[in-house]
């Protein structure tokens, strides 16, 4: 049994507000559902006919509705743009199990990518007619070595009107991809380099609305994270003793927290001096315990790692530069980009009276919304995210 590692990130075409493309991904409990929508034309309707569809896939598709009924009711209710007349979005519908086993349907977007060890793998498709729209149906079997990757057709057209006449063409982004397959490469680093290059060859002015979904196998990778203590003392022993029976690494993020932790297992707690900057705090050490931080000033910092790291419009050398430095930030960023498949996130609800002090600028709310864009940029990496207040 395998974890079905995803992660897609888009490009918006340059001068408009909203994509166009809508990627829906759905955990069902034999794998994960997704569907990669492209909606006609750019903009705020494309953005309505891309998320209608990719939802109404989505939904139906989890409740066991066969792919005819769910691409007819797709076909009547979408809304017709009134410039076309037309009711249009493509789509790509992948389901991975966690066997390995792959069912995947496509209307009108590029071809899916498939390729194992920096070869291509053919997939066997089987034409079939579905309310007038040409669908083509697959089912194939991947493997921890396999990567497999779904576009909209912003990838493909990059570059036209710029760096190429033709665009970066199907062929191209295969040759691209095939060095993405060789090695233990993240989902997460994979899409981030495609938009990268597209965004280079678009010349920061994309053409079309971009967007990269990006599906690996391999074993679950669990993070247990711990931050803030319990509302009511009495409970430390039990929440700490619960924390450490879960399968996975565990991370403490929090003075206070950190000296809970040390206290019940009977330990002291070191200081990594050598991970001190000058706005981060440094980190620590306690036996049977992953990283140990200070709480919401390196959450803080550890977000804006990842939000760089997922935008395609940062360049890849900076971003890589925050992830790798050494600080207690990054090490927590990196924990969560590239050894994190499910995050278990246990909320202490005590109120420390330092961020009750005028003019604190770091309170028990921006401490809750902070844990929420964590818990909101990690899946949208593709993980499994479960938030418990205590």
């Amino acid at each position: 049994m395998y974890f079905v590692d995803t992660s897609y990130n888009s490009l918006i075409k340059h001068g408009e507000e909203l994509c166009g493309d809508h990627v829906e991904l759905v955990n069902v409990p034999d794998g994960k559902i997704m569907v990669l929508a492209d909606g006609l034309g750019s903009g705020v309707k494309a953005n309505i006919l891309a998320t209608m569809t990719s939802k109404i896939a989505a939904t139906m598709l989890r409740e066991g509705s066969s792919l005819e009924e769910t691409i007819d009711t797709i076909v009547h209710s979408l809304p017709v743009c009134n410039e076309r007349h037309l009711a249009y979005s493509t789509f790509t519908i992948i389901k991975a199990y966690h066997t390995g086993e792959v069912y995947a349907a496509e209307f009108d977007n590029p071809s899916i990518f498939l390729l194992r060890d920096g070869q291509d793998v053919e997939i066997e498709k089987t034409k079939k007619i579905i309310n007038d729209k040409v669908i083509y149906e697959s089912s194939f079997k991947i493997d921890e070595r396999s990567l497999l990757v779904a576009v909209s057709d912003g990838v493909v057209h990059a570059g036209v009107g710029h760096s190429l006449r033709f665009g970066w063409q199907w062929k191209n982004v295969n040759e691209y991809l095939k060095e993405f397959s060789l090695g233990d490469t993240s989902t997460t680093a994979v899409t981030v380099n495609v938009l990268e290059k597209c965004q280079s060859l678009y010349e920061n002015e994309a053409g079309d609305d971009t967007t990269v979904l990006a599906v690996k196998l391999r074993e679950l990778e669990t993070i247990n994270l711990f931050t803030g203590p319990p509302v009511n003392p009495e409970n430390d022993y039990a929440v700490i003793e619960e924390i450490l029976s879960q399968d996975g690494k565990v991370v403490v993020c929090g003075g206070t927290t950190a000296g809970i932790v040390a206290r019940i297992l009977g330990e002291e707690m070191e200081i990594d001096i050598t991970t001190m900057t000058p706005d981060i705090p440094p980190a620590g050490k306690i036996p049977r315990i992953e990283l140990v931080t200070e709480g919401v000033i390196t959450i803080n910092k550890a977000i804006g790692i990842m939000r760089d790291y997922m935008n395609p419009e940062v360049s890849r050398k900076k971003a890589m530069e925050s992830l790798k430095a050494h600080n207690a930030a990054a090490m927590l960023a990196t924990l969560l980009i590239e050894r994190c498949d499910k995050l278990n996130i246990w909320v202490g609800q005590a109120i420390n009276p330092v961020h009750q002090e005028a003019g604190y600028p770091m309170g028990f709310n921006f401490k809750m919304n902070q844990i929420r864009e964590l818990a909101k940029l990690t899946e949208k990496m593709g993980k499994e995210v479960k938030l418990m207040y205590i």
